[in-house]
């Protein structure tokens, strides 16, 4: 049976063209530009059976808004019902990235003492699917980033004072992470449980923590991380100082190898 035709009473997944290698394996998912392009080809028609479509990874609001519209205007409105898209990922300043198609978290929020969860977008422009997606899953990387991204979001939101917030330097003293099933471009949730906190000195905020990415009600990855928030001007001094020493040493090998020594 085509994959594209409608079925009776059925949901149907949108995800990202980067993830066609997943699309095109599973009757019930399609890329947005496949389901855009079969819309207003008339493929589905005005009658049928209801279909929900339900956004995966890789599309954005503005994906979805555009996909409304279409189903509007093909006259499929009656039948064919867009689920709500999740909110947008949290903003740069938060994941401490520059481009918004790079940041991974959405709809973060408190659950209880110490815990955390948000929502894993994943945007079809994202610098880590750019030159590497195979196979069906998600690539482990984007999951490592994730984490990142999340210790950053929960430390600026939660830990950090308004007034201190974008003014902290992060470093990570150990991240292990480990990959327990595959993940999937469908909805995922991240869990994050701070295990440690030592904030008793502002200039220097402290914290071990657990953070795992559930999906379709299995854990996909584990990751403990351990890492140090210092105000800016603590660390920028020390870093270039070392950078400097660096340099130095590099310069120096470089003009030992030229002098034949």
């Amino acid at each position: 049976m085509d994959k594209r035709m409608p079925n009776s009473s059925r949901t149907l997944i949108v995800v990202g063209v980067r993830f066609q290698g997943f699309s095109s394996e599973h009757p019930d998912v399609l890329t947005i530009s496949q389901l855009l392009e079969d819309l207003q080809s008339g493929l589905y028609g005005e009658a049928g059976e209801e279909i929900s479509l339900r956004p995966g990874q890789g599309v954005t609001a503005a994906d979805w808004d555009r996909l409304h519209a279409v189903v509007r205007r093909v006259g499929v409105a009656h039948r064919m019902l867009l689920e709500p898209h999740a909110t947008e990922p949290l903003g740069t300043d938060e994941v401490h990235k520059r481009q918004e198609s790079n940041a991974l978290i959405a709809a973060l929020r408190s659950t209880g003492p110490g815990v955390y969860r948000a929502a894993l977008r994943i945007h079809n422009d994202n610098e880590l699917l750019l030159d590497h997606q195979t196979g069906q899953h998600v690539q482990g990387m984007v999951v490592v980033e994730a984490a990142r991204q999340m210790f950053l979001a929960v430390t600026e939101r939660y830990y950090v004072d308004p007034e201190r917030r974008g003014g902290y330097y992060f470093v990570i003293d150990s991240m292990r992470t480990s990959f327990e099933n595959f993940l999937f471009p469908l909805a995922a949730e991240i869990e994050y449980q701070v295990t440690r906190a030592d904030v008793g000195d502002p200039t220097r905020l402290s914290f071990t923590a657990e953070i795992g990415v559930h999906q379709a009600g299995r854990r996909c990855a584990l990751t403990e991380v351990a890492f140090t928030a210092f105000e800016s001007e603590l660390i920028e001094g020390k870093e270039h100082r070392r950078a400097a020493h660096a340099v130095t040493h590099e310069s120096r090998l470089g003009a030992e190898v030229g002098a034949g020594v």
